[in-house]
């Protein structure tokens, strides 16, 4: 474990960015091939194309599934998070909030 927080940040910065410069371009080029494909297949996104062959019975479904998990998650996570923080700060974490570098 780093106490020092700021190198924690540095690392964890570090990490989730690793690549990124050489992986952005190759990734904006499949979103393009991937549009250009549901275009041609008389698709409005990559997603409707996706979805097609899935259980789903369609992209809003999976909206609505995802915004219905989230309302039944997030209080869970919330009352995770201050569990957390009570112990990190019993422990002691003299930060304001913790981030996910902690």
């Amino acid at each position: 474990f780093l106490r020092d927080r700021s190198v924690r940040e540095a690392l964890y910065r570090a990490f989730v960015t690793r690549a990124g410069e050489v992986n952005a371009p190759l990734i904006r080029q499949i979103l393009q091939i991937k549009q250009e494909q549901a275009s041609i297949l008389g698709f409005g996104s990559y997603a409707e194309v996706s979805i097609e062959r899935k259980m789903a019975p369609s992209v809003e479904a999976v909206y609505d599934l995802t915004e219905m998990l989230l309302a039944k998650a997030h209080p869970a996570a919330q009352k995770e998070l201050q569990q957390l923080t009570e112990f990190a700060t019993a422990n002691g974490f003299d930060g304001a909030a913790l981030a996910l570098w902690d």
